[in-house]
């Protein structure tokens, strides 16, 4: 039988010039007399996958603090929140490579780069858009939805609407490649697969 998490989760923001505040953050209580189901995607909670730290960002932290937390922290993207913590954009690699690929174009046509550009902020660079799950969704929700809006992270929120965590599609397919491994020892323990006459 599982065992309730009882994994302790941390979030991290950063602002301004790179202060940070270290938070506890609160999950709603499992079901403990859930039925137990064999671990599938459609069955999976994202809880399950999520990493038990969360780094996320603030408005009006620097833009090059930014760049020095994702190299340090080696993360793809940094999800902007207000002060209650709910998700108002997020910056990824790509757009930091936006920034970074029209300050080259000035200076390639003769333009003086900006004297302003490190001196910017998150909420300038980021995209103001935060696509969410509820921390109860499952893992093929995430899958599908990376899918259809063409992304590779998902941020989970609470039902607050608090960020509590962050998935990414390489999350996505660790468990999936982890689940296949059991799932190919359990067929191997069974004996070889059965004749199938589409099989040939």
């Amino acid at each position: 039988m599982p065992t309730t998490q009882t994994q302790e989760r941390c979030c991290t923001v950063y602002r301004g010039h790179g202060h940070a505040d270290r938070l506890a953050v609160e999950l709603d209580p499992a079901e403990r007399d859930a039925p137990y189901h064999a671990p599938v995607a459609d069955r999976a909670s994202l809880r399950s996958i999520m990493p038990p730290d969360l780094l996320c960002v603030r408005p009006d932290l620097a833009i090059s603090a930014a760049v020095n937390l994702m190299i340090e922290q080696r993360v793809g993207c940094l999800p902007v929140v207000d002060e209650r913590r709910h998700p108002i954009g997020i910056i990824t690699k790509f757009d930091l490579v936006e920034q970074f690929d029209a300050a080259m174009r000035l200076a390639s046509g003769g333009c003086p780069l900006p004297s302003d550009l490190t001196a910017r902020t998150a909420e300038d660079v980021m995209m103001p858009i935060a696509l969410t799950l509820d921390e109860h969704a499952t893992i093929a929700h995430a899958a599908a939805m990376m899918v259809s809006e063409g992304t590779h992270h998902i941020l989970v929120i609470s039902r607050e609407g608090a960020l509590v965590g962050i998935v990414s599609a390489k999350d996505i397919v660790r468990w999936v490649t982890e689940h296949e491994v059991l799932s190919a020892r359990r067929d191997a323990s069974c004996g070889p697969p059965a004749w199938h006459p589409l099989a040939d």
